[in-house]
């Protein structure tokens, strides 16, 4: 007999077995996926730190070799000294920065710092700290609009963008997480985690002091441009797009992808032995079943078939379902929680999905070890007769 066996006869007659069979397969996706989803507010949050913010403003902070002089707080006479000559360092090469190529603006800058906290995590935001005119040349550039309170009008007042006022809780006329001194008078809205502010000009070269460099985004290896122009700073620490894109891999990239891996196998071996007791339930008095059919005349290989569409049926089932709920659990997730966090995140992980889909497959295969050894073990009525 070549006719084929309808795979839906079974499955329409065992509802409840099916039905169990696609919630195990869809639940482990939605786990797997919402996991990587809620992870994923830590990475592109960090990332748009340290590569988004410093396609626009980048910082250098003097070494004392470059300097050719060394701190020393335990001696007054020599903080003097060292002020001074970070001032003069400054001023001798400020022009020739501004003469690089893709640099906008330079500023010598007081920087203050605000803390992301993100599901996993958190990191610390540069806020520069300059005169008012340099401020308004900042927010210009960065197209900050001002939405509630006013622009900075004293020292230690500073203006944050919506998302930084978010996650962390402020209110106007709060202090900065890290230094309370530090008034926030304003909230601005400008698509980036920026703030900046109006410099204590009695502390500036004091308070982490720092070269303030404004590009028109083009420049990614900040010390290989100034080199290039003939400004040698080895021993100075750079912030721009290439040392941000290596410290978004070293610290949170490779850090996530170890926990995620964990993670991952543990999520795994609970769904297949999981999914293991699901199929002996889903396999359990299915022999008889296959005997009825060999009886009347259908091979093994019509009968095992069948049960691959059955399967193939469950799964396709269980994935597209799964899509269905992770799509409308992301979505509320992101406008109850991630906005109002003031963190980003992202929908689509290509990596994770593919992963996904190999678990399938490896799952897919391990249920045809019992389907096939049932199979070898079908008989017609008639044999089972005799061996009675």
């Amino acid at each position: 007999m070549t006719q084929k066996i309808s795979a839906f006869y079974y499955i329409k007659n065992n509802k409840r077995r099916v039905l169990v069979l696609v919630v195990s397969l869809a639940m482990f996706f939605i786990a797997s996926y919402l996991t990587m989803f809620l992870l994923s507010t830590t990475s592109e949050t960090f990332k748009a730190i340290l590569t988004e913010n410093t396609q626009c403003v980048q910082y250098i902070t003097l070494g004392g070799d470059d300097l050719e002089v060394y701190y020393s707080e335990a001696e007054e006479e020599y903080t003097k000294t060292y002020t001074e000559l970070v001032l003069e360092k400054f001023e001798k090469i400020d022009s020739d920065i501004k003469r690089c190529e893709g640099i906008e603006e330079v500023f010598f800058a007081q920087v203050e710092y605000t803390r992301i906290d993100s599901i996993v995590g958190n990191y610390y935001i540069e806020l520069p700290m300059v005169n008012e005119e340099q401020m308004n040349k900042l927010l210009k550039y960065m197209g900050a609009d001002l939405l509630e309170g006013r622009l900075p009008e004293k020292e230690n007042e500073v203006v944050l963008d919506t998302v930084l006022m978010k996650n962390q809780g402020y209110k106007l006329g709060d202090g900065l997480s890290q230094n309370e001194n530090v008034t926030i008078v304003g909230v601005i809205d400008c698509g980036y985690y920026f703030g900046c502010g109006l410099a204590d000009e009695n502390k500036t070269v004091y308070t982490n002091p720092m070269i303030c460099v404004v590009t028109d985004g083009s420049i990614k290896d900040l010390q290989m441009t100034l080199r290039k122009q003939g400004i040698l700073l080895e021993y100075s620490v750079f912030i721009d797009i290439v040392n941000g894109e290596k410290n978004l891999k070293a610290d949170i990239t490779d850090v996530i992808a170890t926990s995620t891996n964990l993670l991952s196998v543990a999520i795994i071996v609970i769904v297949a032995i999981l999914v293991i007791i699901v199929n002996i339930s889903y396999m359990r008095d299915r022999r008889s079943e296959w005997c009825l059919y060999a009886s009347i005349g259908y091979g093994r290989k019509t009968i095992y078939f069948s049960i691959l569409r059955e399967l193939l049926f469950t799964f396709v089932i269980a994935f597209l379902s799964a899509i269905i709920v992770c799509a409308v659990l992301m979505k509320i997730m992101d406008i109850t929680i991630i906005t109002e966090l003031g963190l980003r995140c992202t929908y689509f992980m290509p990596e994770t999905l593919m992963e996904i889909v190999c678990v399938y497959v490896f799952l897919f295969a391990l249920m045809q070890i019992p389907v096939r050894m049932e199979i070898y073990r079908i008989k017609t009525i008639d044999a089972i007769d005799d061996d009675m």
